[in-house]
């Protein structure tokens, strides 16, 4: 105990000393204590200190700008060197001198960035303040208006080839629109697009360094609307390089070199030889003799980078008068790969973990091709089946076996098609699936084989030829187990065919996917949007059978139940499209639409669907006034709420208006969204099945949801919270439907529902 005393006497001791020093230390008079920026209205704040290096920090601290001045020098006086790291981050600003040559830097930086922004006649000045012995250097700004492009441009172009070429361009794909606003980033993008059309069309040395883009001064000097000199050559291109650009090249002999660790003794000393591989070349888009392409070669390393083969892959040329001849460097990967990752979801404050292990081996039956064993087990918190009061730790397994081969397996006469691809894949797998929940245990026994490629960076395809699927539902011994088969007996007696889905299934189908997205998936707010249509035709193999069945697989389950075989049709199309909005273009309007049908047609089976084939609508990243796949279907009063609702087609949409709030420890952001939809079933002259679709009443039928939600953005994560409310509930009466007025915290008849998530709800 008189450890204990001592150390707390010493602590306190230093303590007082400490503040004792700090209470009697004094600014260097020359400190400044401000740096401010005023009269911007266009340009945010946030961007200036981003762009401009000067003023990125400034005095304004985390705490007070003395704590960090004391605690800089108390460093500096322990290191000779100065170099002494802070403990806490928060106290490792020193604070800024008064120098009047890096003031008139950063007022230098803030007219240069101005002028990049198209404020042609901005004027900015500075001026240092004193009050109460405290300096502060204001930056003032008056913006003026902002330059515009008018797109009447000129062109002084020596080749007549290339004019008419340029010509096209600037009608036809030109990133430059008439009555955008000045920018000098966008005026070197469109230099980069000129060079790429160019060289697309043969000329190899067509660089951005060609493309002289200018000003017109004398068009209008008030610089509202600019129009742009397009020179070709630009006026210092021949000074530096003799007259190549309008040279059109072809291809020359491809050459390919390997690089490998020498395997035949214990030096560890790597090895080059040139290769003759086939295989390569088929996945290279360009042979010898066309004309050179960017595209091509870029689709061709891309292709290479694809079979996952390769540490690193270096293309570089070697020029005649007329022909350029690749030379592609390979370093080949290690034959075996292993890799595990840990994570997890939380769920109603239930914490969800899962593992998943992969394991990888390359050039298995070919130079390219690659074996990946991957498993997945987790343990996800989820509302029970019959009761979404309670929460449980759900285990899922998840095993999987997928040869990958680097190329589509399909017709010689598809070749030249084939070229146009960039990392088509053909993939061959077996699969296990193994879900235990407290009502049934359930596991899918999977075959597929998959085409992948993509015809741009925008586009991608999937086509599956071969997915067959067997699945199998095992009942517990349990009160929970029995209570859910009682329940589905019940649906059964009213005319609901629920309970087939977990009957033991046979599900076969052909598939397509198309999905254009023009934006990488990110945290950041941008303008973009994205397409996804789905079809698929399952069973279309029964056709042809008269029993409509597979005997075999019969004898596989050797079940008393009857086996299902299903035949059926679906669709499936999502549309998203994302705005920037504001006077600064720093919030964003997203909006989501989707669509779908499933439709049955095997009536050996009373038109049902695999339960996994149905549409699902509620929860976090749907209609999140409801909870998970608890909706529906129509106008479908589930009175207790005790089990997820399927449906044969679905409408859904949602808009939500994103904009930032604060920064702390990342970005956080504020959402306020309305949430529409429902699901229906599909009329096969049954009685007494619920929620069917009917173009009269579908409208009445809509479930409206809204509210407001919380951003919090790491850049490497983001987590979500969203807080949502019904406003017409479709299971209500007609003139009750409206129930946004009856909204609680809690219990009631419109509880708010709590969703948290990882990432943006679309």
């Amino acid at each position: 105990m008189k450890k204990v005393y001592a150390v707390l006497f010493i602590s306190f001791w230093i303590g007082c000393n400490s503040c004792k020093q700090f209470t009697s230390y004094e600014l260097p008079s020359n400190t400044i204590h401000k740096v401010s920026i005023k009269g911007n209205k266009i340009l945010s704040l946030e961007d200036i200190k981003a762009n401009i290096n000067g003023l990125k920090e400034s005095n304004k601290s985390f705490l007070f700008i003395r704590l960090n001045s004391f605690l800089a020098k108390k460093r500096i006086s322990k290191d000779s060197i100065g170099q002494k790291q802070s403990t806490l981050q928060f106290f490792k600003r020193v604070p800024i001198r008064l120098d009047t040559n890096e003031i008139q830097n950063n007022l230098s930086s803030l007219r240069t960035y101005y002028r990049k922004q198209g404020f042609l006649d901005a004027k900015i000045s500075y001026q240092i303040l004193n009050s109460e012995n405290k300096r502060q250097v204001e930056f003032q700004i008056t913006e003026g208006n902002q330059s515009i492009f008018s797109t009447k441009d000129s062109l002084i172009i020596d080749n007549p080839q290339l004019a008419i070429s340029s010509n096209y361009f600037l009608k036809n794909l030109s990133i430059i629109k008439k009555g955008s606003p000045l920018s000098i980033e966008l005026i070197n993008q469109q230099k980069t697009l000129i060079s790429n059309y160019f060289r697309n069309q043969g000329y190899f040395y067509f660089t951005p360094d060609v493309v002289g883009i200018h000003i017109n001064d004398l068009s209008d000097t008030t610089f509202n609307q600019i129009n742009l000199i397009y020179k070709i050559p630009s006026l210092t291109y021949l000074t530096n390089e003799s007259r190549r650009y309008d040279r059109i090249f072809r291809f020359g002999q491809l050459k390919l070199d390997e690089t490998t660790l020498n395997q035949s003794d214990d030096s560890n000393t790597w090895v080059k030889k040139s290769i003759n591989s086939n295989q390569i070349k088929r996945i290279i888009n360009f042979k010898e003799g066309d004309v050179y392409s960017l595209d091509k070669v870029n689709q061709s390393l891309l292709n290479i980078y694809a079979t996952d083969q390769f540490k690193t892959v270096n293309l570089t040329f070697d020029t005649t008068a007329t022909k350029v001849f690749p030379k592609i460097e390979l370093v080949k990967n290690n034959k075996y790969t292993f890799s595990s990752e840990l994570g997890g979801s939380v769920f109603r404050g239930i914490p969800g973990p899962f593992l998943t292990n992969s394991f990888k081996i390359r050039q298995v039956f070919s130079y390219l091709d690659y074996l990946d064993f991957t498993g997945r087990i987790g343990f996800e918190a989820q509302t029970g089946f019959i009761n979404t009061e309670t929460t449980r730790k759900n285990l899922e397994l998840n095993l999987s076996s997928t040869l990958n081969l680097p190329s589509l397996f399909i017709p010689r006469s598809l070749d030249a098609w084939k070229r146009s691809l960039t990392a088509s894949q053909t993939q061959i797998g077996l699969g296990y699936d193994y879900i235990d929940r407290p009502e049934y245990n359930r596991t899918n026994f999977k075959l597929f084989q998959r085409y992948n490629w993509r015809k741009s960076s925008t586009q991608y395809f999937q086509l599956s030829l071969v997915d067959l699927n067997l699945l199998n539902t095992y009942y517990p011994s349990s009160p929970t187990s029995a209570a859910f088969i009682a329940y589905l007996e019940e649906l059964r007696l009213k005319g609901n065919n629920l309970y087939r889905s977990f009957n033991p299934s046979f599900v076969s189908s052909i598939n397509f996917q198309y999905n254009y997205r023009s934006f990488l998936p990110s945290n950041t707010l941008k303008t973009g949007e994205s397409f996804l249509i789905n079809l698929e035709s399952g069973g279309t193999s029964l056709n042809l059978l008269g029993s409509k069945k597979i005997s075999f697989i019969e004898t596989i389950f050797g079940s008393t139940q009857d086996i299902q075989f299903y035949r059926y049709l679906r669709m499936n199309v999502d549309y998203r499209k994302y705005i920037l909005v504001g006077k600064r273009l720093k919030s964003q309007l997203a909006f989501k639409f989707n669509t779908g049908l499933a439709y049955a047609y095997g009536a050996e089976n009373n038109y049902q669907l695999p339960y996994e084939k149905n549409f699902f609508i509620g929860g976090p990243s749907s209609l999140r006034a409801w909870k998970p796949r608890r909706l529906g279907p129509g106008g479908y009063n589930t009175t207790n709420n005790l089990i997820e609702q399927p449906g044969s087609m679905i409408i859904e949409s949602s808009i939500e208006y994103r904009f930032p709030i604060i920064q702390f420890l990342g970005k956080i952001n504020g959402a306020i969204f309305v949430d529409a939809g429902n699901i229906w079933n599909i009329d096969h002259g049954q009685s007494n099945t619920v929620g069917n679709f009917n173009t009269k009443t579908f409208l009445d039928e809509i479930a409206v949801g809204t509210g407001f939600g919380i951003r919090w953005d790491f850049d490497f994560f983001l987590l979500r919270l969203d807080l949502a409310s019904k406003v017409i509930n479709p299971a209500n009466a007609t003139n009750e439907k409206w129930v946004l007025t009856k909204t609680t915290w809690s219990n009631g008849e419109n509880p708010i529902e709590f969703n948290i998530g990882i990432g943006y709800p679309f």
